[in-house]
């Protein structure tokens, strides 16, 4: 799926989330994966719930709330972070989270805070509280008179994971909000060092400086790759631009010409061999560009007075039709009804004298795509002489 192009470590963890929660729900294992102080932990001593309690949801609606809020959040946290970057923030938030609900269902029990919900709802509240500060809303809309911005899809989800199971939910989902606010301050903690330089075991920073180990991220890449896939990136828009439907093959060759002579450019090793066969290109370039200006000047063209009567002697020049520019500007004149303004013979002078090797095509068209600008007309004149 393109939705989740740089984004692998969300999509396998929304896959794994997936598989543990169906498999627990058929094999009839639900009442194993909650959270309970008394008597699981206390009289029974069953300790592994505290490590697999966040791994899978008990209903099918706290999976699917789940899994939408994991994509439409995690995958731009995913993106804004780095891959590694944001598996190291899970790991932090997984840990930290059930740290923090194991120590208050201990210090809370006598108040009825006894259990917490099977699932990952410190990861997701964790991330809900990275993107209310990380993005802006992109938009706002009103409805009933009340002002919603572009988060209040997500909000809503939330609000019905958050109310899911009350009041371990709400307990849950409120530790998760404060992982996500405690990874973002600058507040020291010892935090695991497997560097053999700093010849120490633990080392104080906060919580956002820590990463994984590069050598464990790297295996752990290559041993879920293969299970996870890559995604594809979004398929590009092909709509055609009015005025552009016969210059498909003129476009795919300067499309081409232009990304060879960008490869020459920001090539770090370009030899003088690179530079002459980009000097010839160019060269082959203005050599069309003065045959096309030859023709044009040999074909009559109906309507035009090229007498110079009443002594205005202006030629009228058409913008190139496969540009996005004339084609633009062809549309809305069509729309509107408007003319074009047609490029005076002083400003078509100045250049002539500044450029005598460019035809007066070449020129031309310079002036209406800079919109008769005579300083940017001239720099990018300079820019496609090279």
């Amino acid at each position: 799926m393109s939705g989740f192009q740089n984004a692998g470590v969300t999509k396998g963890i929304m896959i794994i989330l997936a598989i543990t929660s169906i498999s627990i729900s058929l094999l009839d294992l639900k009442p194993y994966l909650h959270l309970q102080l008394i008597p699981h932990i206390t009289k029974y001593h069953q300790f592994w719930r505290i490590i697999i309690h966040p791994f899978a949801f008990t209903n099918s609606t706290e999976l699917l709330i789940g899994e939408i809020l994991l994509y439409n959040i995690g995958v731009s946290i995913e993106r804004a972070f780095g891959s590694r970057k944001y598996a190291s923030f899970i790991l932090v938030s997984s840990l930290l989270s059930t740290f923090i609900a194991s120590i208050s269902i201990i210090l809370g029990h006598r108040i009825g805070l006894n259990s917490i919900p099977a699932g990952p709802y410190g990861i997701i509240f964790s991330l809900i509280w990275q993107q209310y500060r990380m993005f802006p809303s992109l938009y706002h809309f009103k409805v009933l008179g009340i002002e919603f911005s572009s988060k209040a899809f997500n909000w809503v989800l939330a609000l019905q994971l958050f109310l899911s199971n009350p009041p371990s939910s709400i307990f849950i989902s409120l530790i998760g909000l404060i992982t996500g606010y405690i990874y973002r301050t600058d507040t020291l903690f010892p935090l695991p060092s497997l560097s053999i330089s700093r010849r120490r075991l633990l080392v104080k920073r906060s919580l956002k400086t820590y990463r994984i180990p590069l050598s464990i991220y790297q295996l752990l890449s290559r041993l879920f790759n293969p299970i996870i896939g890559e995604s594809l990136p979004p398929r590009r828009s092909q709509r055609v631009l009015p005025g552009q439907g016969g210059n498909e093959n003129n476009n795919s060759n300067n499309f081409s010409n232009n990304r060879a002579t960008t490869t020459a450019i920001n090539n770090p090793n370009t030899t003088a061999q690179a530079r002459a066969s980009l000097r010839s290109l160019l060269t082959s370039r203005l050599n069309t560009n003065t045959t096309q200006s030859t023709m044009t000047n040999q074909t009559p063209t109906p309507g035009i007075n090229m007498e110079g009567g009443n002594g205005i002697g202006i030629e009228e020049e058409r913008r190139e039709p496969g540009s996005t520019t004339a084609a633009m500007g062809e549309w809305v004149n069509d729309m509107t009804g408007r003319g074009t303004r047609v490029a005076s013979e002083e400003e078509i002078s100045t250049l002539s004298n500044m450029f005598p090797n460019l035809s007066r095509n070449v020129i031309v068209r310079a002036l209406q795509t800079n919109n008769f600008n005579t300083a940017q007309a001239v720099e990018a004149l300079l820019q496609e002489s090279g």
